[in-house]
């Protein structure tokens, strides 16, 4: 599909980020901890397409990605005859980012000129993610940051695509060097400006492998938009989380604009109280 054909249709209402925007192609000078190969899991298969895009990833080390180079150079990464051709920003109504295949059998991403950049290097990545780890079936994806936030830790395209983001722009090993102590909101937003990401996504790939018992709760408005628990506090509740024993529980909230915050509760480390059975994904570490 031509790019020039293209039509957006009206209706867009996404997320606006009030996070203060900071250059893709310039990426902050603070380090971060490096790429490192995940652990247990590293077998499942996200991660060898990880492992070679970070071996070929033109970038200064301990730094965040150039999502946009790194999308353009992944298919020459992975020996494959699809590649990106074109990363662009332009104006979108409907949805706020997109993945169309063009009549050479190349790909074309597209985000919305109105998005954070914290945001468009997360959706970049997502996007990319589609265009790998889908079938030849696949023609185009259309998605709003919406979508991205709430989008659920399950073996859906989405699903994958968005473990593949996460695991891509925070490695297991970084996430681990970077948050040694007590965790909570201000430290993962203060990580999530050196990652020049939004912070939302930061604090699920910290409950994706932490032994605290805590959970992440998106609200718009006081309506609960989605909810994600540490292995450890599957199946509780936020206010369930003490387990017992006069153990409080830490709980902050973060406005991140239009009426859209997060809320996160945090209980004791290594102290399995599940209430129910938890569906693996795909990539879970």
């Amino acid at each position: 599909m031509a790019i020039a054909a293209l039509k957006v249709p009206a209706g867009y209402a996404g997320f606006p980020s009030m996070r203060a925007p900071c250059r893709l192609d310039a990426p902050p000078s603070q380090a971060v901890p490096g790429n490192d190969r995940a652990g247990p899991d590293s077998t499942a298969p996200c991660y060898p397409i990880i492992e070679a895009l970070m071996a070929c990833a033109a970038r200064p080390a301990y730094t965040p990605l150039d999502c946009i180079r790194l999308a353009l150079d992944a298919a020459g990464a992975l020996g494959r005859d699809d590649p990106v051709s074109s990363v662009q920003p332009t104006r979108l109504q409907s949805f706020d980012g997109a993945l169309y295949r063009t009549g050479t059998g190349a790909w074309t991403i597209l985000y919305s000129d109105s998005l954070a950049a914290t945001d468009v290097r997360f959706m970049i990545a997502y996007l990319l993610g589609r265009q790998l780890l889908g079938g030849s079936e696949l023609d185009y994806v259309e998605c709003t940051n919406a979508e991205l936030m709430a989008m659920p830790d399950d073996d859906s395209a989405g699903g994958l695509a968005y473990a593949f983001a996460s695991r891509l722009l925070m490695p297991l090993n970084a996430c681990r060097l970077a948050l040694p102590g007590a965790v909570d909101l201000d430290v993962l937003d203060a990580l999530a400006e050196r990652l020049c990401l939004p912070v939302h996504h930061v604090a699920r790939r910290w409950l994706s492998y932490t032994s605290h018992k805590a959970v992440l709760t998106l609200k718009r408005d006081g309506a609960v938009l989605g909810m994600w628990a540490s292995e450890t506090a599957f199946g509780l509740r936020a206010d369930d989380l003490g387990g017992g024993m006069g153990v409080r529980t830490a709980s902050q909230a973060l406005l991140l604009g239009d009426g859209v915050g997060i809320e996160l509760a945090v209980g004791p480390r290594h102290v399995a109280s599940r209430a129910g059975a938890r569906q693996r994904a795909a990539f879970p570490i």
